[in-house]
């Protein structure tokens, strides 16, 4: 088998954006993975060990060789989040970003910054037509950092949440195509 790497390093003006590593077991873990505020509307649970965080991690690391796309967001070295293509349909020429940030770093703007250099490496770096993203209805400030990434609402949709017993949430769905990224 031949690797095929696409996570690279992206620099932003305050966030250096990499690959994970074993070493970000434990921050990861006590920075947002463990947090149930941060999980609540994502479509894990929080974890509830550092174990859980290291096979996690573990995974994530074995999968680069197979072409994903997930970044560790870090700033000033400590690794403070995660973004990813979550759906990833290169045969369809899109994929589907997710991510999530610890609490402690909310409001600074640093996840729309994040979102913005993924988006943007990932046009520049693959062929796709378009880049979506979902949030839950009630997550106000996800649906606000992807409208301030260029990102425009494309439709709702009821879903159900095997994390909340099969409840079915309303998700607002999000796209930027790559003829508006690079009209920016």
């Amino acid at each position: 088998m031949i690797a095929v790497i696409r996570t690279f390093p992206i620099q932003t003006p305050r966030l250096y954006l990499r690959q994970f590593m074993i070493t970000d077991i434990s921050r990861a873990y006590d920075n947002w993975m463990s947090d149930t505020d941060v999980t609540e509307f994502l479509s894990w649970d929080a974890h509830r060990s550092r174990e859980e965080t290291e096979r996690t991690i573990k995974n994530w690391i074995i999968s680069y060789e197979y072409g994903t796309m997930d970044w560790c967001i870090t700033l000033k070295q400590e690794p403070i989040g995660s973004i990813t293509a979550v759906q990833d349909f290169p045969e369809k020429r899109y994929c589907e970003l997710g991510y999530c940030i610890g609490k402690d770093h909310w409001g600074k703007g640093y996840m729309t910054e994040a979102v913005k250099a993924v988006t943007s490496y990932i046009f520049r770096n693959t062929d796709y037509s378009w880049i979506q993203a979902r949030c839950d209805s009630e997550n106000h400030g996800s649906r606000r950092c992807l409208e301030k990434s260029s990102y425009k609402h494309a439709a709702d949709i009821d879903l159900p949440t095997p994390k909340r017993n099969g409840e079915v949430r309303t998700f607002h769905m999000m796209r930027i195509d790559r003829s508006d990224m690079f009209r920016m």
